[in-house]
């Protein structure tokens, strides 16, 4: 319940984000993270990374929970598309790697990550051209780190090493026009979480990958040049400076926008509403590395006062064998006790839940951004449905049960 209420308070009181940290509760001493050259490959170590929980691994799935590196906690076998996205991802975090251990440049990357005191995501692509010398750094320290690891999109682009060794070569450029996941072109983009507490700026800057690793939700990623896997409670806690790195669109806001008014002409009707049972259509709906996929559903009041996002009505952790089966979840949730439902006009959505991604705007039926949700890829949302007066939902005065049906899902309400 302690995640589910910090969500309630990082989505639906639109909390102003600044510098975003991390506190890192493996690390005793500042003196073992000092900084050093560019490493190149990665050291396969004799154990595993360090999880946040005691049980990193889905008793539903036979993932790699237990990685020895970061290359290997975000490679991803079950999806291609995804797997070469953080292939190019983890090109870009050595570069801010390196980035962030030169003031002038930590500096550079900060302010462009904040607007009027909101944490924004801003496009490494973007940052770039606005500044030459940011932008030779980025592409040296790009193509050293496509020279160090045979990975995408060495053995795949033909020409590569020819370019790499190119000392005039845009890499930068080169990686984001190939940042392409399910049709949609993304932009290499980095962005904080949470405004860092003083003296933070005395740690190492933290650098994640934008992926889950495991069952307790954790990203991987370095404390300086220390591989480590981070998990919710150490990446929102504010103790030390953290920059993520993702695929996103430059500009978008870290908090929630305003939900506008509706005319709804309702009726009375029930004041209370409970999930009946939520269905996913198969597992290409499905939207975690993991076994097990963090969804996620929310309730947004409109009328006859525009309101703020509500409340969570749903959070669960749901097996991907669920997804592969299209199991009626039957779940019972109390999702809303509204005394003014029967005068209201409300919108359900579901959508996957990924505490470390940068903000997209979620579906609506009759208007547009009013609220966000925390997704990897803006697609990663269920189900989106019901819109306007009560008596939309339940023709009965009485209630009963009411259904939303899409390409992806099938959820069921039921007033009372």
């Amino acid at each position: 319940m302690n995640r589910f209420l910090n969500f309630r308070l990082t989505l639906f009181i639109g909390a102003l984000f600044a510098i975003g940290t991390v506190a890192f509760l493996t690390i005793t001493s500042c003196e073992k993270e000092k900084s050093s050259t560019f490493s190149g490959q990665e050291t396969n170590a004799n154990t595993p990374l360090i999880p946040s929980c005691e049980n990193p691994c889905s008793d539903c799935g036979d993932d790699a929970c237990t990685p020895k590196t970061v290359l290997e906690a975000v490679s991803d076998t079950g999806d291609l598309e995804n797997h070469k996205v953080n292939m190019i991802l983890y090109h870009y975090a050595q570069a801010v790697r390196e980035a962030a251990k030169n003031p002038t440049f930590l500096q550079y990357m900060t302010v462009g990550m904040t607007v009027n005191n909101q944490g924004v995501t801003v496009s490494l692509h973007t940052l770039a051209q606005n500044n030459a010398s940011f932008a030779s750094f980025v592409n040296y320290n790009l193509r050293q780190s496509m020279a160090a690891n045979y990975i995408y999109p060495r053995g795949v682009e033909p020409g590569i090493d020819a370019l790499i060794a190119d000392p005039t070569w845009d890499a930068n450029t080169y990686l984001k026009n190939r940042l392409i996941y399910n049709g949609t072109p993304y932009a290499p983009v980095i962005y904080y979480k949470t405004k860092p507490v003083a003296g933070a700026e005395n740690l190492p800057v933290s650098v994640l990958i934008s992926q889950d690793v495991n069952d307790c939700d954790d990203v991987a990623g370095w404390r300086g040049d220390t591989p480590g896997l981070v998990g919710e409670a150490e990446g929102r806690s504010g103790n030390r400076v953290v920059i993520v790195v993702g695929p996103g669109a430059a500009g978008n806001f870290s908090s929630m926008a305003s939900p506008t008014n509706i005319s709804n002409g309702a009726e009375d009707r029930t004041s209370t509403v409970n999930m009946n049972n939520l269905q996913f259509f198969g597992s290409q709906f499905r939207y975690e590395k993991s076994g097990r996929s963090d969804v996620t559903g929310i309730y947004i009041k409109f009328s006859p006062t525009p309101a703020s996002p509500q409340d969570f009505c749903f959070y669960a952790k749901i097996c991907k064998n669920s997804f592969k089966n299209m199991d009626f979840l039957f779940n019972g949730s109390f999702m809303v006790g509204d005394a003014t439902w029967d005068s209201g006009s409300h919108y359900f959505v579901f959508y996957e839940q990924d505490w470390f991604s940068n903000m997209w705007d979620l579906p609506h039926p009759c208007t547009t951004s009013i609220a966000r949700g925390e997704m990897k890829y803006d697609n990663e949302w269920y189900s989106s449905g019901f819109c306007g007066a009560a008596s939309t939902y339940f023709p009965s005065a009485a209630g009963g049960f009411a259904t939303r049906v899409n390409t992806k899902s099938r959820f069921v309400i039921r007033g009372q």
